[in-house]
């Protein structure tokens, strides 16, 4: 399928986020977060969120996948489809329900993991940075000594990205290009020769959209999408329009 979207909240949460293809999640975790042979994350569980409104922000444009890493950590990643000025402030909100949920009341704060927020954006979003894969930390203003690890979130932005050498690929650059829609599905194949996980995630792809229910459902969600930017468009239009007269 010709400019099938893989940020598709449907699609992207049965690739993602069912435990069935946990090891495509792993996969996807540990290259972004550049772990090694020695300290690479092996288990994954998901946990549901309740239920968010139906607004045009979140329930069209946002998927969430949150879960605990086998060593505690907990992680969530966030697709952001439509344009949104506020993400690092929504980002660090998501990141501080996540980080206190984990005690209860009168448990002590060493219990407390690490918490990893991770944002994957189909629009430019840090303008005075360059590359597509930006992390940030607490930090000293002087020193830039970390005060802790327990806090760490990334951007990810599609349109920054380019593959500069398929031949030395790394396995966040193989996501990104597959998540970017710019490569086609014979330079997939090409990746994935380096990287299987994206061999998987193809084959999925296909079973996915020979559903026709799955497909159907997929469709309407693009359409939703479509429509929002159109009644976005109009009002703008509308706007500058009123501001003229």
């Amino acid at each position: 399928m010709e400019n099938f979207n893989r940020l598709n909240d449907l699609y992207f949460k049965k690739l993602l986020g069912d435990k069935k293809r946990k090891n495509l999640t792993l996969s996807f975790l540990n290259g972004v977060l550049n772990k090694d042979d020695e300290n690479y994350f092996t288990d994954i569980s998901f946990l549901d969120k309740d239920n968010e409104p139906l607004t045009l922000d979140g329930k069209l444009s946002k998927l969430d996948i949150r879960a605990d890493l086998n060593d505690g950590t907990q992680v969530d990643i966030e697709v952001q489809v439509c344009p949104f000025k506020f993400m690092a402030e929504r980002s660090v909100y998501y990141w501080s329900k996540m980080y206190s949920e984990q005690l209860e009341k009168g448990a002590e704060y060493k219990k407390l993991k690490k918490a990893i927020a991770i944002n994957l954006l189909a629009f430019d979003y840090l303008e005075d940075e360059r590359d597509w894969h930006n992390i940030y930390n607490l930090l000293n203003v002087k020193s830039h000594n970390k005060l802790t690890d327990h806090i760490e979130i990334h951007f990810l932005e599609l349109p920054k990205f380019t593959l500069r050498d398929m031949r030395k690929i790394r396995t966040s650059e193989a996501w990104i290009a597959y998540f970017s829609g710019k490569y086609s599905k014979k330079e997939l194949e090409e990746i994935a020769m380096t990287t299987p996980a994206i061999k998987e995630a193809v084959e999925f792809e296909d079973t996915f959209l020979q559903d026709k229910i799955e497909r159907r459902a997929y469709e309407q969600r693009e359409k939703a999408i479509r429509d929002y930017y159109s009644c976005m468009n109009l009002y703008k239009e509308d706007m500058n329009i009123n501001i003229i007269s």
